[in-house]
């Protein structure tokens, strides 16, 4: 009968084989796990080759291969992305008041929060990593500066009221000119440019009130003279119209006599009976009846 130490020498190669098995079985899952390229929607892949560098051709969504360990493999999002310059300290890509200091062509200090919205080209995404490196540096090194850079050479450009007048969408346009060619050089695609606000000093932005207040009680003056001049014409056409009326009854009259006669008659107390007598007779009142 086999004792202890014989049993345990006889499991001591077994478990040796089983735990090199083991671990060859986990090298070979993370050597294939490494030759895969798992690329989402609306995602691209761009593969670093140890020996070649930057691979040009991307990869496109869904599974690809690569050699394990000597090729790495760089996701990159080809969505549309947002970059938000903020003054509320909780709004933003950066927290606290990341709002864009800028001076209008009329000297006056203002203070612009902005979103950015672009994606990269998805068959350059090559020449990006090449270009910036990290996947997310094409942020810092180019959308925020670029960004700011135009806000403010747009901003230049207009008087302080225009930026909130009907020349807004023209500053608006300006911006997205100027990043449109700032980004395409990076390979990277401008969507639209969000003005979400202008900050004003406190001295002009007390200005800008009492200068609207000031227009408000222009058009309310110029509203009331409106309204008279409307209510002048209305009187002349009435007057006119009742001296026309004046004039075309006097000419009726000129015209029929017999109508005054008439119109006598209509005048007179409803008691009064008359009646049509031949021209030879004379009629008799009866006078304390009238």
């Amino acid at each position: 009968m086999a004792t202890v130490v014989e049993l345990k020498q006889q499991f001591t190669p077994l478990r040796l084989k089983l735990g090199i098995l083991v671990a060859i079985i986990i090298v070979v899952v993370f050597i294939i796990m490494d030759g895969l390229v798992f690329v989402q929607a609306g995602h691209v892949g761009v593969i670093f080759d140890q020996g070649r560098g930057v691979l040009e051709n991307e990869v496109d969504e869904g599974v690809h291969l690569k050699v394990p360990f000597w090729q790495q493999a760089t996701v990159m999002d080809a969505r549309t992305q947002e970059y938000t310059m903020s003054i509320a300290t909780e709004e933003g890509a950066i927290k606290g008041d990341d709002s864009i200091e800028s001076r209008t062509k009329d000297g006056q200090v203002v203070w612009v929060d902005a979103t950015v919205l672009f994606h990269i080209d998805k068959t350059e995404a090559d020449n990006i990593k090449r270009e910036l490196g990290a996947e997310d540096e094409y942020m810092t090194k180019i959308v925020r500066p670029r960004a700011r850079e135009a806000v403010r050479t747009a901003v230049a450009k207009y008087n302080a009221l225009d930026l909130v007048s009907e020349t807004r969408s023209d500053v608006v346009k300006e911006m997205e000119n100027l990043l449109t060619e700032a980004y395409g050089r990076h390979n990277i695609i401008l969507e639209e440019v969000v003005l979400r606000n202008i900050t004003y000093s406190a001295d002009f932005a007390n200005a800008i009130e009492e200068k609207e207040v000031a227009r408000q009680r222009i058009k309310t003056a110029e509203y009331q003279k409106d309204q008279a001049v409307e209510l002048k014409e209305k009187i002349i056409i009435e007057a006119q119209a009742a001296a026309e009326g004046i004039r075309l009854k006097g000419e009726a009259l000129r015209n029929n006599p017999e109508v005054i006669q008439l119109e006598f008659v209509n005048k007179l107390a409803p008691n009064v009976s008359w009646g049509i007598l031949p021209n030879s007779v004379t009629p008799l009142l009866n006078v304390p009846q009238l």
